[in-house]
């Protein structure tokens, strides 16, 4: 156990209690959940064609590391019934909502575990991963390389073209952080820290010799895809109220952030410190 635990702990039993089995619990940003689900949902579509191109054509394993309440996991069963899910957890109370919510689906299991652990899959091998926001819960830097091998390690292993299974991730990095407040800067406002039971990633974080990116001729996935809901629900929003209506309380998933990050193209910047990666694994070059 390490001494930064307790604070993870008390954090996400915090919104176990208080979320439940809410789509917003551990993000209350609805734009932000939408999106990434969106993106898992269409990442899953792409890794389906690409083991049918490649003859594979068994119901893949699919574990979602960190999987919280199990929303994510639901979303996957509700669109892709024939997929074995299986997923992890190391918060008692949010595993506990995520066990009860498949407690009479034989097609999902849940599962303890700690990222940090080698031994965290518990000899399951899935042919897919994916992993929201999990890595940078940990708070110190070589845990988090430490978790990121582990992971790599628990999917399927490279088969005899060399490409083995498949990796997504949602994490969130210090560069883009940085740039969203400038921009704040620029208008006077404060700067935005992290959480306090975050620790951002470098740039470089997934540069991994296992790792190769993901993309077909139909699937090009953009990491910056929430550039402009950062800015607009970041920067523009807060300068428009601090100018018309500065006494008013903070609104998240106000119809102005809605309206603007639906209205304009997602990708527009580097200022979401949270982006979207995802790989196959590949043997070591």
């Amino acid at each position: 156990m390490k001494a930064y635990d307790h604070i993870i702990q008390e954090h996400y039993q915090r919104v176990a209690r208080e979320a439940g089995l809410s789509p917003q619990s551990t993000m209350a940003d609805q734009i932000i959940r939408q999106r990434e689900t969106e993106a898992i949902l269409r990442f899953i579509e792409a890794v389906l064609a690409d083991r049918q191109a490649r003859g594979l054509t068994d119901p893949p394993l699919v574990m979602d590391v960190g999987c919280g309440n199990g929303y994510t996991l639901s979303v996957l069963r509700d669109a892709f019934p024939h997929l074995r899910l299986v997923g992890v957890e190391k918060v008692d109370a949010l595993r506990s909502l995520a066990a009860s919510r498949f407690a009479d689906d034989a097609q999902v299991r849940i599962l303890a575990g700690d990222v940090r652990d080698p031994d965290f899959h518990q000899g399951l091998r899935p042919d897919v991963l994916i992993s929201q926001r999990v890595l940078i819960n940990l708070l110190d830097a070589e845990d988090q390389r430490r978790a990121l091998a582990n992971m790599i390690h628990a999917v399927r292993e490279p088969d005899a073209d060399g490409i083995g299974g498949y990796l997504l991730f949602w994490e969130s990095f210090q560069t883009p952080l940085a740039r969203l407040n400038e921009a704040r800067a620029e208008f006077g406002m404060d700067p935005i820290p992290p959480a306090h039971h975050n620790l951002y990633l470098p740039d470089d974080f997934f540069a991994h010799p296992e790792l190769e990116p993901f993309r077909t001729a139909t699937y090009q996935p953009q990491p910056n895809m929430l550039s402009t809901h950062y800015f607009v629900s970041r920067v523009l929003h807060a300068v428009v109220t601090r100018t018309f209506t500065p006494d008013a309380p903070f609104k998240r998933n106000s119809h102005f952030v809605q309206f603007l990050s639906s209205a304009l193209p997602p990708a527009v910047g580097d200022y979401a410190p949270l982006k979207l990666y995802v790989f196959r694994r590949v043997r070591p070059r």
